[in-house]
């Protein structure tokens, strides 16, 4: 490996103690032998997307993210003509509103610091949301 292969990641910088310079302290960047492609010099390589377990039909009739963060609000949307109740798995650290002009319309709040999942349902439509 040639010295214009290595990665430096910046640790620190330092535009205080000399006026008109910039001093920076870095760190060489060791690869990853699990995550990284050390041959062709590509970090995160070897890391696989998450898979949506939702069938495309359930993305269609629930629109809405299936990889959702804590602590941020998301909508989701039925497209369908079904008239139902939209129902949440029980014992998920979930708050949601559902929408008193349009009912086919929710908005969810994963109101923990923790990952996981649930189910989000609308008749018989059932959507994985994954935290």
């Amino acid at each position: 490996m040639d010295e214009y292969n290595v990665c430096w990641r910046v640790e620190a910088t330092d535009w205080i103690s000399m006026p008109g310079v910039l001093e920076i302290n870095a760190v060489e960047y060791y690869a990853n032998e699990t995550e990284d492609d050390i041959e062709g010099g590509i970090v995160g390589a070897r890391i696989k997307p998450l898979e949506n377990p939702n069938a495309e039909e359930i993305d269609e009739a629930i629109k809405g993210d299936t990889f959702i963060k804590p602590k941020m609000q998301k909508t989701y949307i039925f497209t369908g003509r079904l008239e139902a109740n939209w129902e949440i798995e029980k014992g998920v650290p979930v708050k949601f509103k559902i929408d008193e002009k349009d009912p086919k319309k929710i908005t969810l709040y994963w109101d923990s610091s923790y990952s996981g999942q649930f189910d989000l349902t609308y008749g018989d439509f059932t959507k994985v949301i994954v935290v």
